[in-house]
């Protein structure tokens, strides 16, 4: 039988505990990106400029000759200084939300909050301004709406908003005229008053919701970038100039051939659009101010990104050469109210043929702001009401939470006492309200 035998090899080294840990790979940690700080003067001096120019869309002269550069002119303030004015809001919610950095949890409940107080407060003083009716189409009310149209909006990124703001902006005007068909063909209306509160601020009024959240989201999406950055705006140039060419081309190409104002294409076929439609491809197609369709909307979004970026640049200038147009924007809603208080008692205005009641009116608006500006009182008479109030509306008292029993096998155990001199007080949940008001926050 025969035997085989087996040299032992050497014996493997007994597994010890390195001492040496393995090099662990690269990782490239970003720094966490930090809120941008300060007031954004450039929004003051917008502002400004959106609030004077509703005041020249208010009381401007009558022009009576059309096509000419004057017209022109005096044309450019009609539909987008309440376009720029939505598109302001938005960065101001952004701004109360969080800025470049969105809030989270219980500081985004406070923010939402805050913003929903402004909403109430804007309501009321729409319900005063009812009072002391004018030909003016007040927008406060449908500001409150969009702001509670917006709350659901505030931690989205800046990506999503921009996409939706392009979704409202194409699909809004649409469903608008979709609205418009159905009530004129199956003679369709909804009852006025408060009850058709919702539809009024979204489809039929002056001041659409389903034309303007466009702006709005839009705004939002602007003020969660870091806009103190000199890039952003030139990224904001030239991205307005982008949708101006395109929105307001589209209107002018589309105006000119297929969609003529008569109702019928050019031609010589004379072609008439369906007679069952209440409008026709004109009304879908141009972008004559608070005509609220995707050309105007597009190119009034344009125009507003325009002014916003050669208002940020001219930000150093706000602090003296620009100061009073600043100021007007910086208490933005005690000029609106102010201005639209004040015409109910001089109608005449509205019905000249000079400049003479812009000039009286924006100049009483801006001496009133300048002065006001120069004291220490950091907010206008109205922005402060509205500030303590959407403060007071965020802040309710919050119940002390109750001490928890603790549960063992045997059942349920009082709590231990302690000495007045160990116990120490529950920590309570803290929630976000700043000793120093955010700046620019205001509508």
């Amino acid at each position: 039988m025969s035997t085989f035998t087996t040299t032992p090899g050497p014996l493997a080294p007994e597994s010890t505990p390195s001492t040496t840990t393995p090099a662990a790979p690269d990782v490239i940690v970003e720094p966490a990106l930090q809120r941008y700080r300060g007031r954004i003067r450039g929004i003051d001096l917008a502002r400004g400029l959106a609030i004077l120019g509703m005041i020249w869309a208010h009381v401007r002269p009558g022009i009576d000759v059309t096509a000419t550069f004057t017209n022109f002119l005096g044309n450019i303030p009609a539909g987008r200084s309440s376009a720029l004015f939505a598109l302001l809001a938005g960065i101001s919610l952004a701004i109360l939300s969080g800025r470049n950095v969105p809030y989270t949890d219980l500081q985004l409940r406070h923010a939402q909050l805050r913003i929903a107080g402004r909403a109430v407060a804007l309501l009321a003083f729409a319900a005063f301004l009812s009072l002391f009716p004018t030909i003016i189409a007040v927008i406060l009310g449908y500001y409150a709406a969009w702001f509670l149209l917006a709350l659901p909006l505030l931690s989205w990124s800046s990506k999503k908003l921009a996409i939706a703001a392009g979704v409202v902006a194409l699909v809004g005007p649409q469903v608008m005229h979709l609205a418009n068909l159905i009530s004129y063909t199956f003679d369709v209306y909804p009852a006025s008053g408060p009850n058709s509160y919702l539809y009024d601020v979204l489809v039929t009024g002056h001041y659409p919701g389903l034309a303007y959240m466009a702006y709005v989201i839009a705004g939002i999406a602007i003020g969660r970038t870091d806009l103190s950055e000199s890039s952003a705006r030139i990224r904001l140039l030239g991205g307005g100039l982008m949708l101006a060419v395109l929105g307001y081309g589209t209107a002018y190409l589309a105006t000119h051939t297929f969609a003529t104002e008569t109702g019928f294409e050019s031609g010589s076929s004379m072609e008439f659009v369906p007679s069952f439609m209440p409008f026709t491809l004109w009304d879908v197609f141009t972008a004559e101010p608070h005509m609220n369709t995707t050309t105007e909307v597009i190119g009034n979004l344009g125009f507003g990104l325009i002014v916003l970026a050669v208002c940020l640049w001219l930000s150093p200038l706000a602090k003296h050469l620009l100061f009073p147009i600043a100021a007007v924007g910086s208490m933005s809603l005690t000029a609106y109210v102010g201005h639209a208080f004040g015409l109910h008692f001089n109608e005449e205005l509205f019905f000249s043929s000079t400049a003479t009641p812009f000039l009286l009116v924006a100049g009483i608006a801006v001496l009133f702001c300048t002065v006001w500006a120069l004291l220490p009182f950091r907010r206008g008479p109205l922005e402060w009401m509205t500030y303590w109030f959407s403060q007071w509306f965020a802040h309710p008292a919050l119940p002390r939470p109750a001490v928890q029993p603790v549960t063992s096998q045997a059942g349920t155990l009082p709590p231990t006492p302690q000495s007045p001199a160990t116990s120490k007080p529950e920590a309570q949940p803290e929630l976000e309200a700043p000793a120093v008001p955010e700046p620019n926050e205001q509508p």
